[in-house]
């Protein structure tokens, strides 16, 4: 008789158990699923990030080189502007 009790409240046990990790099962599942959405989601983020990072890379550049340009421009127009005033002042002197 005590070994009939005690298969049947093994098997109780065991059916409690079973019954407790099918339950937390679709749980799980349910967390599995929204966890892999977020995921997706991130991933989408992550490479229109990327895409925006390597644009602003190339606008940096493009704002560097016309920088650059603008500086050189710059130069130039100044030793220009020098020259000028030397053949000015070539010239007045040319008149006196």
């Amino acid at each position: 008789m005590k070994r009939v009790i005690s298969a049947g409240l093994s098997l109780l046990l065991i059916g409690l158990f079973v019954s407790a990790l099918v339950g937390c099962g679709a749980e799980i599942k349910a967390e599995n699923e929204r966890l892999k959405a977020e995921n997706t989601s991130l991933k989408s983020d992550n490479d229109k990030l990327k895409l925006e990072i390597q644009k602003l890379k190339e606008d940096i550049q493009k704002a560097a080189e016309k920088d650059a340009t603008i500086a050189s421009l710059t130069t130039e127009n100044e030793t220009l502007k020098k020259q000028v005033e030397d053949l000015k002042a070539q010239m007045a002197k040319k008149k006196r």
